[in-house]
């Protein structure tokens, strides 16, 4: 039997001004049909069954998130405290109910568009954390890209039509040099994608971050309450379970995806997933445009361009985004100053 938890607690900035705080990009549609989530979890269905199913978010994410997914089991996190104490607080959860079946910790937000070669990567992931190993998947490159972790994937530890491989270490996100060179080398994206048993997460957990361990271990014996959870988290510092257990350990092996992935984090990552028109442009709403190519136009109101080319256009119901395609990786810029607005900020929420 495995579990699957998908790891819904993000803010997915990258995606203003469609996704906001309290509207996250896993709860968006761009398609005009499911929202992130919702995709993800029929893939989750079809891998572990929907029994099997846990989706971990926080708490002001609750109930939008039950409302898309209503016969989803969520775990809620008080606060969110990135994803160490995210998948800690889910193992501690699991093994409070005596389940440590092999979990695949997956993020909201993936895009594969075909499962059967997914399926065959997960089952040696599975079968390599039924071992007591820890199975991340690193996703062979099909481009250069900045924007992931790369893993550096070292000897080789088994064989069927997958391979897996020791962990020679990770590297953090490149600049298009380096990342040039990581893909020479034969480096994997760092997907966040994780295979593991419970118990044995929560050990390397004990091992590796005390104070996180000993923070769950509170909250396991005060039996889950809510306030006593939500002071813990709260003196807990963000840190991401890459830095506080998987550089670290001995546990971890790497087993190579060579499906078709992304991680949907911005606007010209729609790109490679949404259809273009005969012009490579990408549209959602009344559009109507005269040399317009390249562009990625989404709209609650029509909107009519002339002349341009590699730009996005966000309209939203209270607001407006246009950037050039290279910028859409800096909307970070953006977010930090509205945040400092005195009255744009209200532009982060809807």
């Amino acid at each position: 039997m495995v579990f699957i938890v998908i790891l819904a607690g993000g803010g997915g900035e990258r995606l203003w001004p469609k996704s906001r705080k309290n509207l996250p990009k896993q709860c968006i549609s761009l398609d005009g049909k499911q929202s992130l989530i919702q995709r993800t979890y029929e893939i989750a269905v079809q891998i572990a069954g929907e029994k099997n199913i846990l989706v971990s978010t926080r708490k002001d994410l609750a109930p939008i998130i039950q409302e898309q997914l209503p016969h989803a089991r969520l775990v809620v996190e008080p606060l969110s405290r990135d994803s160490a104490a995210g998948m800690g607080y889910a193992c501690a959860h699991l093994l409070h109910e005596n389940i440590d079946d092999v979990t695949i910790f997956m993020g909201a937000d993936y895009h594969i568009p075909e499962i059967t070669r997914f399926r065959e990567v997960i089952a040696l992931a599975v079968q390599l954390a039924e071992r007591d190993k820890i199975s991340t998947i690193g996703i062979k490159p099909n481009r250069v890209e900045t924007r992931f972790g790369y893993i550096n994937p070292g000897k080789l530890i088994l064989q069927t039509s997958v391979h897996a491989y020791e962990v020679e270490g990770f590297t953090e996100k490149p600049n298009e040099t380096l990342a040039r060179e990581y893909i020479a080398h034969g480096y994997l994206w760092n997907s966040g994608m994780f295979v593991v048993k419970p118990s044995v997460l929560y050990k390397n957990i004990h091992q590796y971050m005390p104070i996180l361990y000993q923070a769950l271990e509170k909250i396991k014996k005060a039996h889950f309450d809510e306030k006593e959870a939500y002071q813990v988290f709260d003196s807990l510092p963000k840190v991401s379970i890459d830095y506080g257990v998987m550089e670290k350990t001995t546990d971890l092996v790497v087993v190579r995806g060579d499906f078709q992935w992304d991680d949907i984090g911005t606007w010209d990552s729609l790109d490679r997933i949404l259809e273009s028109d005969s012009d490579g442009n990408i549209i959602q709403g009344d559009f109507m445009g005269i040399n317009v190519q390249n562009s990625i136009i989404f709209g609650e109101k029509p909107i009519i361009a002339l002349g341009i080319s590699d730009i996005v256009v966000i309209d939203t119901e209270d607001c407006v985004f246009v950037c050039h395609k290279d910028g859409a990786r800096k909307i970070k810029k953006i977010i930090e100053k509205l945040d400092k607005h005195p009255r744009l900020n209200q532009l982060l929420v809807f």
